[in-house]
């Protein structure tokens, strides 16, 4: 059921009204494209209990409270002027948790519809772009699905229909489209959040594969509909779509009707997210495209990570080095690691948690850059396979993993720490391999901008050139600027280059430029800068307490030729970016980490 029912401020006949427990009667604003409209406009056959099944839900965003109820349609009208009246008696009711469901405020408001695209019996040409962009901002998504059973040795029929509302981050539904000579074929994925486990919607797709989605956007009014042939993959099937989760639906989309100004209401407040919804999956095909390709180990051969060593850098920040049960073939330096902890950390289901509410979705799997690299193999032009891998993480206030982590350090817990190491991915490097099979490549002018924590990757790529240059010193040559800001004691990071540049040939330089923001604890940020000046020559480091700014990065030699990467936090990155733009970088030498596997 696809209307959307609010109270009016001009029309006192609109609204909803219950009799008894089961009959319920709504008046209702609509618009004339609706596809429910539509057909209750053109279907002319009489009402009977078999063939007019119905299924609603009530949410009162301003408190996260819903309640589902189902049944028959007793009696429909539809007049002239875009009222529509139904009595519904209902013979099933649920109330529902509040999880994912985002606050907001609404009121009533006259729009004018207007239909944008109208595929109501098939889809074959791609969305529009602005239906796209409806379900990439979505954080509120309604599902129907039916349920039709025939038992034989009764000659009865069991139907039924349900409709749920699915809510996350705005983007938790993927898009993804396929071409099949002259036609698009366009598909929706939903992960699936944990729930009660009744598992009504799904279940119903097992059985009966037709849904229909409605995607409401609350500040224009603009509404897409869809109808679809879904089924539930589980396990390495939905692995294969969304790296990471273990439960979805897919949805091939057979009719789309986008109207404008559809909804009759608008948004009066800022919206809140719910504190359930997990992060953003993607799907494999969008990892791919950002260069997050995950060589994922087998799970018949699984890998065990042992923690052999850890190295305080900061008192915030820590590289922990973990022995492999087998070797690996590293990634190029720069890539990612993938740690499963649920072996130590998971205590399975929970309907809620109001204490930690990400708990509920977590799935105690982490990718943490690789903080070091693998010696190099001069005769066969690769990186050695290991057995050891590192990982510099910095403590977040309210991170799990990163805080059992250095929890496990500081509490010197006897137990040795034993995690699964799921592969490991490239995404961002500087080291391009070579086609032709020779040593890989790196740009001979670059700078590296780096943020807090976001400076392990060039710790890697660092080690990394490093390595080639021991064994092949007359090929690889760079001139390397690294900007880097960090907050306290947080640049003793630095330290890492230090210990590696004396190893290195005339053909290479790094030179770095750092600022420091001061914490609480200002004699040790203090300390930490002087010990630092002392350890690095004047041309290999200049430090400063403050900010990064526009003349720093215009100051640096033949910018604009400059390969350039960049991790670190977003307002960082941001600014970079535009500063970079501001003095003619073109962006095609801007190369930025994505934090999205």
């Amino acid at each position: 059921m696809s209307v959307l029912v609010t109270t009016s401020n001009t029309d006192p006949s609109i609204g909803i009204i219950t009799s008894g427990r089961n009959q319920t009667d709504i008046v209702a604003e609509v618009n004339p494209y609706d596809p429910f409209v539509r057909a209750l406009a053109t279907d002319q056959k009489p009402f009977d209990e078999d063939c007019r099944l119905f299924a609603g839900v009530g949410v009162d965003f301003s408190n996260r409270r819903r309640n589902k109820l189902a049944g028959i349609i007793e009696h429909k009208s539809l007049d002239a002027v875009g009222k529509i009246g139904l009595r519904l008696i209902s013979d099933q009711h649920l109330g529902n948790c509040p999880k994912y469901i985002t606050v907001r405020s609404l009121e009533h408001e006259a729009r004018d519809a207007e239909l944008a695209l109208d595929s109501f019996d098939a889809l074959k040409v791609a969305l529009p772009d602005a239906a796209k962009d409806l379900i990439a901002q979505a954080s509120t998504v309604f599902l129907a699905t039916k349920h039709f059973e025939s038992d034989e040795d009764t000659s009865s029929d069991q139907r039924d229909m349900g409709l749920n509302h699915r809510g996350g981050a705005p983007g938790f539904v993927r898009v993804y489209e396929e071409t099949r000579g002259d036609s698009v074929a366009t598909y929706l994925v939903l992960p699936d959040h944990s729930g009660n486990r009744f598992y009504q919607s799904l279940g119903n797709i097992e059985t009966d594969r037709q849904v229909g989605l409605v995607f409401p956007d609350f500040t224009t009014g603009d509404v897409l509909y869809i109808t679809g042939d879904a089924e539930n993959l589980y396990d390495t099937d939905a692995e294969a779509i969304m790296p990471r989760v273990g439960l979805l639906t897919r949805i091939q989309v057979t009719g789309a009707v986008f109207v404008k100004g559809a909804l009759n209401l608008k948004l009066i407040s800022e919206e809140e997210y719910s504190p359930y919804n997990p992060p953003v999956r993607y799907l494999r095909s969008e990892l791919d495209a950002m260069g997050h390709i995950a060589d994922a180990v087998q799970a018949s051969n699984p890998i065990g990570a042992k923690l052999v060593s850890t190295r305080q850098i900061s008192h915030t920040v820590r590289t922990f080095t973990f022995e492999l049960s087998q070797e690996i073939e590293a990634p190029m330096p720069g890539g990612f690691g993938i740690f499963d902890f649920s072996g130590m950390l998971d205590t399975g289901y929970s309907h809620m948690n109001e204490a930690n509410p990400q708990l509920v979705n977590e799935d105690f799997v982490r990718t943490w850059t690789l903080s070091n690299a693998p010696e190099f193999d001069a005769e066969k032009n690769l990186f050695r396979r290991a057995n050891q891998v590192s990982v510099t993480v910095k403590r977040e206030p309210g991170g799990l993993m990163s805080n059992f982590l250095h929890d496990y350090v500081v509490q010197q817990i006897e137990q040795p720490m034993q995690v699964d190491f799921k592969g490991v991915g490239i995404g961002f490097s500087c080291l391009t391999p070579d086609p032709a099979g020779g040593a890989p490549t790196i740009p001979a002018k670059m700078l590296w901008v780096a943020g807090g924590v976001g400076i392990t990757p060039f710790m890697a790529m660092w080690d990394g050139i490093k390595n080639i240059a021991k064994v092949l010193p007359e090929q690889i040559s760079s001139e390397i600027v690294l900007v880097f800001s960090g907050r306290g004691d947080d640049i003793n990071v630095l330290r890492h280059f230090l210990e590696v540049s004396s190893t290195l040939p005339e053909s290479i330089s790094l030179r770095i430029l750092a600022f420091q923001s001061t914490s609480e604890a200002q004699s040790k940020d203090q300390a930490a800068l002087d010990i630092l000046t002392q350890e690095f020559p004047d041309a290999a480091l200049s430090i400063e307490q403050r900010r990064v700014q526009l003349s720093d990065l215009e100051a640096i030699a033949e910018l604009v030729d400059r390969e350039i990467f960049l991790c670190g936090p977003d307002p960082l990155m941001d600014w970079s970016k535009t500063a970079l733009s501001t003095l003619g970088v073109s962006q095609s030498k801007l190369h930025q980490e994505q934090f999205a596997f």
